[in-house]
């Protein structure tokens, strides 16, 4: 067989995670492991697919033979009851001619002479017998034509459902060391979000002191460490609360406005959120607005009011001029949170769900936050936060 199954002995193993800070030299190793992980499956891919090819070709090769055989044992089964019946007819004649005396009608003029002599016996013998032993020596011959290659094809069955059970065999094995390998990858790949989300923390908590130390950088510092939380939020665990929270402190060393909320609201409202939450997994896509498919900030939160009966404008900044503001101290589930410059156009550029209660209890949101994420929940951050409003 020509595939070749690869070694789950070559696949990298997940070292157990460092005591301490985490370094970019030790994401950048896990992330090796992980692109090596993604070329063995890649390959064990491409091998299974040739695999079932393979199987497919063999099991239709094993059902042709078999059809082969049966054709061909059902014509032996054929020519052994005509040679049964001719047999029997020959017999027959035999009896009647020499012991009856009742030969067939096509050759009683046979019988004008006496039956007793020699030229009269060879002549009947050479017509009423020799031609059924013709015709029963030709099908004996047959018969003996078709067992033969009945053999034959049963020996191509046997050889042929060998080598679908080989093909078989390798199908198995390449299946199990694929699931090994995505086992593998899905523990590296969990090493490796959880090493991201610490580096987040980290350089989080490190902008959160500057902001805390030197009013002059406290603005920059806190937008960093919102971009870091941003960071660990989008890989998730309880690592983004933990940097969310440094943000947070770095927002406030910055002069942002605190932000709190309850779980309870309007009708309306979490009818919203509810619209929101049935689109968690939908990509962002800049400009998207259609559910299952793709959603930008603005165009989540205009589609899931539009499913409360409220309609509002399609972009962030119109969005936040077009409706009620409301505190940023007194939040419902449902209200639209407005940041301010988080890409340096000094305008409002992003928009957010306050949910109220979830993953993150009452400092959940829910948002699509930008290209390569998917809609979701996150932690409340106070980084650019200029206000909210209530449609």
């Amino acid at each position: 067989m020509a595939l070749v199954i690869s070694a789950l002995v070559a696949l990298p193993v997940a070292a157990p995670m460092p005591v301490g800070a985490v370094t970019q030299s030790e994401i950048g190793a896990t992330e090796t492991q992980v692109a090596t992980i993604e070329n063995t499956i890649a390959t064990e891919q491409q091998q299974g697919a040739e695999l079932d090819a393979q199987y497919v070709a063999a099991q239709a090769k094993v059902a042709q033979i078999a059809t082969e055989l049966a054709d061909t044992q059902h014509l032996v089964v054929k020519i052994q009851a005509h040679v049964k019946v001719d047999r029997a007819r020959l017999a027959q004649d035999a009896v009647s001619a020499y012991i009856y005396d009742q030969p067939i009608g096509q050759l009683d003029s046979l019988f004008d002479t006496s039956v007793a002599g020699s030229s009269a016996r060879t002549q009947y013998e050479d017509a009423a017998v020799g031609n059924a032993t013709v015709a029963v020596d030709a099908l004996d011959t047959e018969q003996d034509k078709l067992t033969a290659t009945a053999r034959l094809e049963q020996d191509e069955q046997t050889q042929a459902a060998a080598a679908a059970n080989q093909v078989h065999t390798l199908q198995l094995a390449n299946q199990q060391a694929a699931a090994q390998a995505t086992a593998t990858l899905d523990q590296v790949r969990g090493q490796l979000a959880t090493q991201v989300a610490q580096y987040a923390v980290q350089q989080a908590e490190a902008q959160a002191a500057l902001a805390a130390s030197n009013p002059a950088s406290a603005s920059t510092a806190a937008r960093s460490a919102t971009e870091d939380a941003a960071v660990a939020v989008s890989v998730g665990g309880a690592d983004a609360t933990q940097a969310v929270a440094a943000a947070n402190q770095a927002a406030a060393a910055a002069g942002a406005p605190p932000a709190a909320g309850t779980g309870v609201g309007s009708g309306q409202g979490s009818v919203a959120v509810a619209a929101a939450e049935s689109q968690l997994g939908v990509p962002y896509v800049w400009g998207g607005e259609s559910p299952g498919v793709g959603f930008d900030c603005s165009g989540l939160t205009q589609w899931s009011w539009r499913q409360a009966g409220v309609s509002i404008p399609r972009v962030a900044a119109d969005q936040s001029s077009a409706i009620p503001a409301v505190p940023l101290t007194a939040l419902e589930p449902g209200d639209l949170l407005f940041y301010y410059n988080l890409d340096g156009d000094d305008e409002i550029d992003h928009v957010v769900m306050y949910v109220g209660s979830g993953p993150y209890g009452t400092q959940t949101i829910i948002q699509a936050p930008y290209t390569g994420t998917v809609v979701q929940y996150a932690p409340l951050f106070t980084e650019g936060l200029v206000g909210a409003g209530r449609p």
